[in-house]
């Protein structure tokens, strides 16, 4: 069961002192009459227990903020069906274009601390254009954690454990390093907040392949999630390798990508592959709509020329 990883993190890694949060995405679909609807958990849970992480940018329209419920304060039990269902929502939330359910969260600090340092982190994580950047969604913090690993950890702040679903299904534990303060964020962690919404659009698209694959489809994951384990990081190493090659739109770099998650992951080797991806570069073709119209054949001769491979990127 799914609900286990959620049960062991209150269990295991709330401190006595701590108290035990769980944060939702404002901009997600969410039924009213959900038990797990912001409006359903100020009703349950009263109003004291749950506040808006007020993002500079869309601080004015509090409702699409992300919304902070105090699950339980230190020393009490949570009540009773939440961890299940809210680890339950977090599994369904895959298929969906925005996950509901951002994560798990142990601090010693209150409500609004917490949110003031979630929204503050906003600022801090931004790309280079300097918009405030959604840090906290799950594929974000996803690939934060694989861009600088334990390091990630420095972003929490007042926050000790930070409990994230993955893209590929699971449960992943940020912890807080025992040091704190982090000097500046590093490039390639910018690097790929600015690229998560084009490998959410890429990771979405997969997900569909994997479920509804193409006939020939030597590489396709068959395995019991519903990706492969560290997709958010194969996706990153995908968009960015198509970006290094000239492509631009998401468009190009989305159908490149798909094809070495089903096709073959060094497709990009092969020299007919080369001049399309020459012709897409320039503008001259739509790599999506091309490669639609290649047929097995096609495939089944440029996979045969490619060398062995291990892994998806």
């Amino acid at each position: 069961m799914t609900s286990k990883a959620v049960i062991n993190f209150a269990d295991r890694y709330c401190a006595p002192d701590d108290y035990l949060y769980l944060l939702v995405d404002g901009m997600a679909q969410c039924a009213l009459n959900h038990p797990l609807s912001v409006s359903s958990l100020t009703a349950s849970l009263g109003t004291a227990a749950v506040t808006r992480v007020l993002r500079s940018d869309i601080s004015h329209t509090p409702e699409s903020c992300p919304a902070l419920i105090q699950l339980a304060a230190p020393g009490q039990a949570v009540p009773p069906g939440y961890l299940e269902l809210s680890a339950d929502c977090a599994t369904w939330g895959l298929v969906h274009n925005r996950r509901y359910i951002c994560g798990w969260l142990a601090s010693p600090e209150p409500l609004e601390v917490v949110a003031a340092h979630i929204a503050a982190r906003c600022e801090t994580t931004a790309c280079e254009d300097g918009w405030p950047t959604p840090w906290y969604e799950p594929l974000r913090m996803e690939l934060l954690l694989g861009a600088m690993g334990d390091e990630a950890g420095e972003l929490l702040g007042p926050i000790r454990y930070w409990l994230v679903p993955l893209s590929w299904g699971g449960f992943t534990l940020i912890r807080r390093p025992d040091y704190s303060g982090m000097s500046e964020l590093p490039a390639l962690a910018r690097q790929v907040q600015q690229l998560a919404p084009v490998i959410h659009r890429f990771l979405g698209l997969w997900r569909h392949a994997v479920q509804h694959p193409p006939a020939f489809a030597p590489w396709c994951w068959e395995g019991a999630s519903i990706l492969p384990p560290q997709a958010g990081v194969h996706a990153f190493r995908l968009i960015r390798d198509a970006r290094r090659l000239g492509l631009k739109s998401s468009r190009d770099l989305t159908a490149l990508s798909l094809r070495r998650v089903l096709l073959h992951p060094h497709l990009p080797q092969h020299p007919d592959i080369q001049k399309i991806i020459d012709q897409a570069r320039t503008g001259a073709i739509d790599l999506q709509s091309h490669f639609a119209t290649c047929r097995d054949a096609f495939w089944k001769r440029v996979v045969a020329d490619l060398p062995r491979a291990e892994d998806y990127s």
